[in-house]
């Protein structure tokens, strides 16, 4: 009789694969909330419970806020609706979560016009910058005539004073409200080609698109 031979390369390639699940989920622990890294997929059963858990969150924040309305809910697109569920499953903090909740009530009643768009920037903001966004939207507001509002102009330093921000904390949320088109540099008043002014390479001032308004406007809920 032949000795059973015992497959050992199987069993070390078992024993290294739970080595290293338990590797990975020692590190994520504290990271994402009740973190289990198992199987070898990121999105395990608690991780889906807690996408799940932000989303009714969410939703039920809508629902409430469409119910005292008594507005008619309105037929929401796919490319719209779909988007907003599967982004917001992925915010925990209740401010922004009461954005995710503002923007969604807004589509469901057609109080705003909601553009595809909006869940892709929105789930790029921070929770400062959207406290910084909403400063920006009220103080724009107090203007009522478009022409004039578009030409307000915000101060970095200003900005920095109010959230106590070093002018390098302050550029970067600038010019990541650039890169959204939320906000431009302004205009030069001195060199012109044709009709139109050279716009300013700089954050020291700034504006709001009016993208970026409408945008604001689009993650309030006034009724």
């Amino acid at each position: 009789f032949r000795p059973m031979k015992v497959n050992y390369s199987l069993v070390d390639q078992k024993a290294e694969i739970e080595a290293t699940q338990k590797e990975v989920s020692d590190f994520f622990g504290g990271i994402v909330p009740n973190f289990v890294k198992e199987g070898g997929g990121i999105l395990t059963d608690t991780v889906r419970f807690w996408r799940w858990k932000n989303q009714v969150n969410i939703i039920q924040k809508a629902k409430e806020k469409v119910e005292k309305s008594g507005l008619n809910k309105k037929q929401v697109p796919l490319k719209i609706l779909l988007p907003l569920i599967e982004n917001s499953a992925l915010e925990e903090e209740d401010l922004i979560q009461e954005k995710w909740a503002n923007i969604l009530a807004n589509a469901i009643t057609a109080e705003k016009d909601i553009k595809p768009n909006y869940a892709e920037i929105l789930k790029e903001l921070s929770s400062l910058e959207i406290i910084i966004l909403d400063k920006l939207f009220d103080e724009s507001n107090k203007e009522q005539d478009y022409k004039k509002r578009r030409q307000l102009q915000f101060s970095k330093k200003k900005i920095s004073e109010i959230f106590k921000l070093s002018s390098e904390q302050a550029d970067l949320i600038i010019e990541n409200l650039y890169r959204l088109n939320l906000c431009q540099a302004p205009a030069g008043h001195g060199v012109v080609v044709g009709e139109y002014k050279f716009a300013l390479r700089t954050t020291e001032v700034f504006e709001f698109t009016t993208f970026g308004y409408h945008f604001v406007q689009s993650c309030k809920w006034n009724k």
